[in-house]
């Protein structure tokens, strides 16, 4: 049965803007179908980061673009961060189940251009359509979960959303790995047509009662534009960074220095727009601010260790592919079971200050154990650290977005979510970029140029020299241990800024 809703009373006279939400059946089975819709859109969204990244040779031999390989992951992930903020201001404007609709069918058709693409061209131009899709699953379905669940009972759902994202990132590469392999690369993105398809009925059917706009919106272009233009800047800069492993390369700079411009611009603009896509309103909240900051920087570590952990554990521990892989299932398992044991416990208890203190303080703890005691030398040890790892960053970011969407007016729910998770793109590309540059320079000269050119950028070959990598075996040591002790810091930082914020009870309703 579909999920029903009272009509909702003429509110023009009180004024208000945007934000009635009319009674939305709450019971098990609309709660079940509801984020049934959500949590396929999210995995659709976050599986096709990480699906593509095991068949790059596949696609590369047969489009033969070697030299643009690394677009196709970068394509999707500038794309759909740029557009975060833009769908989440789009969904308060707009009403969220349309503007999710529509993101769905981009991202459906999208993957149909990828998969009959013939040239690299082609692949990284329809990669971009894909990633504008993408974006609108990400922002718009957290702001459903917002709008359907109260504050009190968010910290188990965002659980399960932490699990979706757990899972993509397991799956991806084993699922784009066996395409490759046994079928074609194409399959990578053909599948997303039954999956998608799925997931628009499910959204078309179980989000009516999602409340549409009280008045007719009006969308502000120059500051879409504005923000578009900043924040693919950085990406692109950070892209570059993470690639060359220089940030003071001419490319590298011209692009952060149009990006600070562009911010500047944003800033100017959104302050005296009347009705502006990035309210700055939103950052007056030192609760806003503060949990944006913490994100920005969990993320900045979270993501930057997902691509070195690997590398750690081929180069420094001479471990083959699949055993790095089987090696990081303790981290992400880690992360799953840290959300949920949260959000539980937010919902009974009502309290969450105490997560991102606890989750700062141990996950910097761990990155400390893993600078001094290395990956790959003891299973043992590598399951005890990185899953008491993966324990704290779930304790850290699941009650993070509760917090978020507690201290939000109804009218600026989807923008607010929007931005917590550019916050985190951001900050994982951010990430990436700062530890990938800080392992590359402490590597160093020849190792550098041999190691970092094509390891840190996640396109290690079987080809590697044997003899390099036991001459560098204790370069290597050093210079992993110099990210993680840097990623200890961002965690020091963090919970600095854990300490300053506010706590105020979560909404029941």
């Amino acid at each position: 049965m579909e999920p029903q809703a009272r009509p909702a009373p003429d509110l023009s006279a009180t004024g208000a803007p945007f934000g009635y939400l009319p009674e939305v059946d709450r019971s098990q089975a609309a709660l079940a179908w509801i984020f049934s819709a959500l949590m396929l859109a999210l995995f659709l969204g976050f599986l096709d980061q990480t699906i593509v990244t095991t068949a790059l040779s596949s696609m590369a031999r047969e489009l033969d673009g070697w030299s643009s390989l690394s677009w196709v992951v970068a394509a999707y992930l500038v794309a759909a961060t740029v557009t975060t903020p833009i769908y989440g201001r789009l969904s308060d404007l707009h009403g969220r189940r349309p503007v999710l609709l529509a993101a769905l069918a981009l991202f459906i058709a999208a993957s149909a251009l990828c998969a009959l693409a013939t040239s690299m061209t082609q692949l990284i131009a329809a990669r971009v359509l894909q990633g504008l899709g993408g974006g609108g699953l990400w922002s718009v379905s957290h702001a459903i979960a917002a709008d359907v669940v109260p504050p009190r009972q968010r910290g188990r759902y965002q659980g399960y959303f932490s699990g979706v994202l757990a899972l993509a990132n397991m799956l991806g590469p084993v699922l784009g790995g066996a395409c490759a392999a046994y079928l074609s690369w194409r399959w990578i993105f053909w599948i997303n047509l039954p999956l998608g398809g799925i997931a628009l009925l499910l959204a078309s059917r179980h989000l009516r009662a999602l409340p549409p706009p009280l008045r007719r919106p009006r969308i502000d272009w120059l500051g879409g534009v504005l923000v578009l233009v900043a924040s693919t800047s950085l990406l692109l800069g950070l892209a570059l960074a993470a690639e060359g492993g220089a940030w003071g390369a001419p490319g590298v700079l011209g692009w952060l220095a149009l990006g600070g411009v562009g911010v500047a611009a944003v800033i100017l603009w959104e302050g005296v727009a009347e009705e502006p896509l990035l309210p700055l309103r939103l950052f007056r909240s030192s609760i806003f601010s503060v949990a944006s900051a913490i994100t920005f920087l969990a993320l900045m570590v979270m993501l930057g260790l997902l691509v070195l952990m690997p590398l750690d554990y081929q180069l420094a521990g001479r471990l083959p592919a699949d055993a790095a892989g089987l090696r990081m299932l303790p981290i992400t398992c880690g992360t799953v079971l840290g959300s949920f044991a949260a959000g539980r416990r937010m919902s009974r208890t009502g309290r969450y200050r105490v997560f991102p203190l606890i989750g700062t303080a141990m996950a910097a703890l761990g990155c400390v154990l893993l600078a001094e005691c290395g990956l790959g030398r003891s299973l043992l040890a590598d399951a005890l650290i990185t899953a008491a790892l993966g324990l704290a960053l779930g304790c850290l970011l699941s009650p993070l977005t509760v917090v978020v969407q507690n201290t939000l007016d109804q009218r600026d729910l989807g923008i607010g979510m929007s931005c917590l998770m550019f916050w985190r793109l951001m900050g994982g590309a951010c990430g990436v970029a700062l530890l990938s540059t800080i392992l590359a320079g402490q590597l160093g000269g020849a190792a550098a140029e041999a190691l970092g050119g094509s390891a840190l950028t996640g396109h290690a070959s079987a080809g590697t020299s044997a003899a390099l990598l036991a001459a560098a075996g204790g370069m290597l040591r050093h210079a992993f241990s110099a990210a993680y002790l840097t990623a200890a810091g961002l965690l020091l930082l963090a919970f600095l800024l854990a300490l300053a914020l506010e706590e105020i009870p979560l909404r029941s309703r």
